[in-house]
This record gives C-alpha cells, sequence and structure tokens, in this order.
C-alpha cells in the first residue's frame, strides 16, 4: 500500500511540474485571468502590450545578440534605477529572465538622468543591445509601473510590428547640448524637452488646432510635446503659430535639400540655427512684419530676432497680435471689434480673440463678402465699381 502510494505521489509530482513548465511556455493568449501580457518582435524590434488579449500599447525597442528567440517567460523583480552591463545604468528595469531586462536606453551615470547615451537612443528600432528589451524612458516606465510581477513576455521574430504597427522615435544627437542628455520621454520634472515653451512648439496652440489631442489630453503640456515629438512632427501637424514643418521646407531650398523629408531636422535646424538667423517658417508669422507692427516689442527687444519669434509663438499669437499684415494695411478692411459685433455665429465662435477673427476674415470672409470694417464693404466696393465688376466677375471679393 505504501509502495502504491509513494508511486502515486510521484506520478502527481511528476504532473504539476509538467503542466506547470507547459504554462510558463504558452502564449499570451492563454493568461486570460491575467491581464497583461507582453509581446515582444525582435525581428521588427517592436514590443507590443495586450490587454485581455487586446493590445493596447506599441513601443518601438532594441534588442541583442542575447535576447531570447523565442518562448515566455514571466517577469520577476523590478529596480528604480540600476547598473546595466559595461558599467552603465538604466532606469525602470523590469526583469524577464535571467539577465534580460525592459529597461531605458543607457546611462552613463547612475541616478543621473542628465547622462542619457544619446547616440544610443538613435539606434531604437535597431538591434543594438547586448540582449536585454531597450525602450525609451517613458515605455520602460509604463511597464515598470503598470505590469506586475508575472506579466507574461513571448519573444518572437516577424517582419510585420503587430496590430499596431511600430512607433518611430526622434534622432536627439543634433539636439542642443542641454537637451540631448535627456530621453525626451522621461517625465522627470527637470526635463528641457518637456519644460520649455520654445518657439517650435506651444501646448496650448497645438491643443486648440487639434480638437482630437485636445480631447484626448485637455492641455496636459508633457503629453501634448510628447505626441508631437513622437508623432505630429511625422504627421506633418503644426506645433506652433510661428513653426510649420511643411513651410519651413518649401521655403528654403537649402534645407529642404540638406533635410529632404526629415520632420525632425527641420525642427531642430529651426530652433538651433533659423531662430537667430530671423527665418520666417509660418504663413502666420512674418518677422520684419511683426516688428514694424508694435512699437512695444521694438523697444523690448531691439534687433534681437529671436526674442521676436518666441513672443509670438508664446504670447503675441494668443494676445491676437497680427504678424503677417502690416497694421497700417488693416486699418481701412479690418477691425476685429467691428467684426465680432456684425456677425453673431463669429461673436459665438471667437468672441473677441483678434487673431481668431482676422483668420476667419482673410480665409473665408473674403470669399462670402461679409464686412469687416465699418469704412470698408468689400461687397459694396465691387458692386458698385463697374470696371472692377468687369475686371473681377461677380462675387470675386477676394480679388477687389
Amino acid at each position: 500500500m505504501k509502495k502504491i502510494s509513494l508511486k502515486l505521489l510521484i506520478t502527481l509530482i511528476t504532473i504539476i511540474i509538467i503542466s506547470m513548465t507547459f504554462i510558463q511556455f504558452m502564449t499570451p493568449s492563454v493568461f486570460a485571468d491575467n491581464s497583461y501580457s507582453i509581446m515582444v518582435n525582435y525581428q521588427a524590434q517592436t514590443v507590443t502590450v495586450y490587454n485581455n488579449n487586446q493590445a493596447i500599447k506599441a513601443f518601438i525597442c532594441s534588442t541583442g545578440r542575447a535576447t531570447p528567440k523565442g518562448g515566455t517567460y514571466k517577469t520577476t523583480s523590478k529596480f528604480r534605477w540600476g547598473t546595466l552591463n559595461g558599467g552603465v545604468a538604466g532606469q525602470y528595469s523590469t526583469r524577464i529572465v535571467g539577465s534580460i531586462l525592459f529597461h531605458s536606453v543607457p546611462y552613463t551615470k547612475l541616478n543621473d538622468p542628465t547622462s542619457l547615451e544619446y547616440w544610443e537612443y538613435d539606434k531604437l528600432g535597431t538591434n543594438a543591445s547586448a540582449g536585454c528589451v531597450r525602450l525609451k524612458c517613458g515605455d520602460a516606465k509604463w511597464i515598470f509601473e503598470n505590469c506586475p510581477s508575472g506579466t507574461p513576455v513571448t519573444f518572437y521574430a516577424n517582419e510585420n510590428p503587430g496590430p499596431l504597427g511600430r512607433p518611430q522615435a526622434i534622432k536627439i544627437s543634433d539636439a542642443p547640448d542641454n537637451f540631448k542628455g535627456w530621453d525626451p520621454t522621461d517625465p522627470d520634472g527637470n526635463n528641457p524637452w518637456g519644460n520649455i515653451e520654445d518657439a517650435g512648439f506651444n501646448y496650448k496652440y497645438y491643443a486648440d488646432n487639434n480638437s482630437d489631442l485636445k480631447e484626448a489630453f485637455g492641455y496636459d503640456a508633457y503629453k501634448l510635446r510628447m505626441h508631437y515629438y513622437e508623432n505630429g512632427l511625422f504627421e506633418g501637424r503644426q506645433g506652433s503659430s510661428a513653426f510649420s514643418v511643411e513651410y519651413y521646407k518649401n521655403k528654403y531650398s537649402d534645407l529642404k535639400k540638406a533635410f529632404g523629408n526629415n520632420a525632425y531636422s527641420y525642427y531642430i535646424h529651426f530652433l538651433r540655427f533659423g531662430v537667430e538667423e530671423g527665418r520666417n517658417a509660418s504663413n502666420d508669422f512674418n518677422l520684419s512684419i511683426y516688428k514694424s507692427n508694435y512699437k512695444d516689442l521694438q523697444k523690448a527687444f531691439g534687433n534681437n530676432s529671436s526674442k521676436y519669434i518666441k513672443h509670438y509663438a508664446n504670447e503675441g499669437y494668443s494676445e491676437g497680435r497680427i504678424a503677417n499684415v502690416p497694421i497700417a494695411e488693416l486699418g481701412l478692411t479690418f477691425d476685429a471689434k467691428f467684426y465680432s459685433n456684425k456677425y453673431s455665429d463669429l461673436k459665438k465662435a471667437f468672441g473677441t480673440d483678434t487673431k481668431k477673427l482676422y483668420d476667419h476674415f482673410i480665409e473665408f470672409g473674403i470669399k462670402e463678402g461679409r464686412q469687416a470694417s465699418q469704412v470698408f464693404d468689400v461687397k459694396y466696393y465691387l458692386e458698385n465699381n463697374s470696371d472692377l465688376l468687369k475686371a473681377f466677375g461677380n462675387k470675386s471679393y477676394k480679388k477687389a
């Protein structure tokens, strides 16, 4: 009886061990009771996070020669900062198996977020690590904070990055010196990527001119800026009233020849050189016009081109200042207060916002024959001057 019991016990233990091993290497779809699972596609350099088998996030990554070439493992320990192979450091590390971790791009100094190896950051999306799965700091932090120990991680290879595709990563080696030592996605309050109000990006402008982003992020300055760096630049979205990639690219042939379609290069050039050189980078802004329109700015800024550009991007636009048409020319044809009071739809939509009212007048109002000044009515002007009517045709209000 005892021998039978012993054999039975050994059989049961064997079955349990085999079952546990089987579960350990099953694909994430099996773990229905574990809300998160992670797929690492080391061929496409993409990490996809699933919640109850639905893909919810995708991260660009860098793997390496020692990265597992298959199998599923469960995460174990985590550490906020840690020393990595090669004497470098990493943030937001989550251990996958053995020495293989999810972690940020390496830093040269432990506990120093200003010491990023920016040349390694530029390699995201390529095979660049010793074996760990490198991520943007913000992405490593997300896994660190949201995926508990025991989260299954599956490694596989496929040229298709996954259901959410592979996000892009900007190149930062050419960024200003005080920027490139930081991971752009690091939420640290001292990170210059998230704190500055530069001429190329203004979070309020970005939200107000992209309703989908405003609905998603409100006026969260950090989230809006990160969206611009990671998506908006490449989607052709305009980040500030003073800077448009498309305008900047098409206006300057030297830049177009040098940068082609590299949106980020135009942005960095504008920050590092364009602003100081006084280059115009938006339909909304002309440096010489803005300077001549406002004596208070002339007194404050003198001939400092960068101050005029930064002022318009971060203050002037929201104040309703005009930077693309001489105010002297507007005196007879446009009066914001008159325009708002005359048309209830505009007053409801724009209130007394001079810039928005003027933009409406230029883009729509003139074509519609709306009157924007007490002393000038374009419809009356055209209809009561037969030579203009003959030359321009009926309802050619813009030409009149």
